[in-house]
């Protein structure tokens, strides 16, 4: 399996208001969790770092992407918001751009390590998905640790797309547990799913929990 993994490289300037000391985002989440997918499923990696203004880090990505003619997987760890994928520079305005770039190397699956990019009705996510028929992309659907929020949906469709676990399903704590405690799942969870139609990709996920 061909994977390209991009990681924000860089912590965000600043104190974090919780802990009082400065941001660990990249050196705390993004880096680590990227380096142990690759681990895992082994691939290639663009990390980016800082200063780059969001027209760099799309060039930057997007080239990145066609460089791997045949890309199986791509995942991205990073920031997002319910309407942009700060991590790269993609904003609701780009995502097709986004979107043409996976679709150029007929990529199956797409991971959105990154908070927010699927909330709402119609999140960031959705759109790219909507470009990408016949591809797997999973987002989160909101704020939290950039590989093990459980908030996560197979993105795309008319009405935003499908939640992997509900928090009213009898399911929603063994998923909440499987994310935090094993890295491993977390960073492979979609793997079961990779190649699948939609409806069956996230029947297996759901059984895979």
């Amino acid at each position: 399996m061909k994977c390209l993994v991009i990681a924000t490289g860089y912590n965000r300037s600043g104190i974090n208001p919780k802990t009082g000391k400065p941001w660990q985002d990249a050196t705390g989440a993004f880096l680590p969790e990227a380096a142990a997918f690759i681990k895992i499923h082994g691939g290639s990696r663009l990390e980016l770092v800082s200063p780059q203004t969001p027209a760099k880090r799309r060039l930057l990505v997007e080239s990145a992407i066609r460089g791997e003619p045949g890309l199986d997987v791509l995942s991205i760890f990073g920031h997002g918001v319910s309407n942009g994928l700060l991590a790269t520079g993609h904003m609701m305005a780009q995502s097709f751009e986004l979107a043409l770039a996976i679709r150029d190397v007929r990529a199956k699956t797409v991971i959105f390590y990154a908070c927010s990019t699927a909330a709402g009705r119609r999140g960031f996510a959705d759109y790219v998905a909507d470009s990408l028929p016949g591809v797997n992309l999973w987002a989160h659907t909101s704020a939290g640790h950039a590989s093990w929020n459980p908030n996560t949906q197979l993105a795309g469709g008319p009405n935003g797309g499908d939640m992997v676990v509900r928090k009213s399903e009898p399911l929603w704590k063994r998923w909440v547990a499987r994310m935090h405690d094993d890295r491993t799942f977390r960073l492979s969870f979609w793997q079961v799913a990779h190649g699948l139609k939609r409806a069956d990709a996230l029947e297996a996920v759901r059984g895979a929990v």
